[in-house]
């Protein structure tokens, strides 16, 4: 039986920082769309979780390396779901390589799920009912701001990411507004060794920013209606000074 409560939607949203976000969403009421590609247990572990909150989740399995098979999937997605009102494009992968050794596979990968997947989602989600309040939030990197080329295949792409946050904005008005949040160090890479950088290391605060701070910026733009467009930078001062730990890696 579907209520009346606000539809969300984060890609990559049975782990780590989606997973979060969809607590917190579930905690304020939203109903949930849980995006996964390969994580159907711990999808389906959070989706138990989130409904003690007493709101609707749909379980919605989407590769997002494949663009190509996310008009089909979302089609499916349309009969399950009357409405979306917040659309997160969370989902990440984070590889090693410089620019002139970067594979075309690896160069694909990342365009495919920081841009193309990102693009597509937003035509589909402009076709839908939405609240009054409608908005797409693309989770960029505070680190964006310098000219690293370790991971030249994510920056590039999440640059364009960022673009495309702008471009969406202008096309989306009035009916979507589109802005991004560029964090800092949240959490280590999975495949973090030794408890990752020291603090001193992270950002000029010295400190991780906190999921919570993350979340908190999620507040503030559901909540003005007047903002979009915009990236908003939740790094401990990262955007300014390239930190030690990003030219160690």
């Amino acid at each position: 039986m579907m209520n009346n409560a606000p539809w969300a939607l984060v890609t990559g949203g049975a782990q780590r920082i989606g997973a979060y976000f969809n607590q917190r969403l579930a905690e304020a009421g939203f109903n949930l769309v849980l995006h996964y590609h390969q994580s159907e247990s711990a999808a389906l572990a959070l989706k138990t979780q989130l409904e003690q909150h007493g709101v609707q989740v749909v379980l919605w399995q989407a590769n997002l390396a494949e663009p190509e098979t996310l008009p089909l999937a979302f089609q499916r997605l349309r009969s399950q779901v009357p409405q979306l009102d917040l659309l997160i494009n969370n989902a990440s992968i984070f590889e090693q390589g410089a620019l002139l050794e970067s594979s075309l596979a690896q160069i694909q990968a990342h365009m495919h799920v920081h841009l193309t997947s990102p693009w597509l989602l937003i035509q589909e989600m402009i076709k839908l009912n939405t609240g009054p309040s409608a908005q797409i939030i693309n989770i960029l990197d505070a680190n964006l701001a310098h000219r690293y080329t370790g991971k030249s295949a994510y920056f590039i792409a999440k640059k364009a990411l960022e673009t495309l946050t702008e471009l969406a904005a202008i096309e989306c008005a009035p009916k979507i507004r589109v802005n991004a949040l560029a964090p800092g160090f949240v959490l280590e890479a999975i495949d973090a060794v030794n408890g990752g950088p020291e603090h001193k290391d992270i950002n000029l605060l010295q400190a991780k920013v906190p999921l919570n701070d993350l979340f908190s910026a999620i507040e503030f733009l559901q909540n003005n209606h007047s903002i979009t467009g915009q990236t908003i930078n939740i790094d401990g001062g990262s955007h300014l000074q390239c930190p030690p730990y990003m030219l160690k890696n």
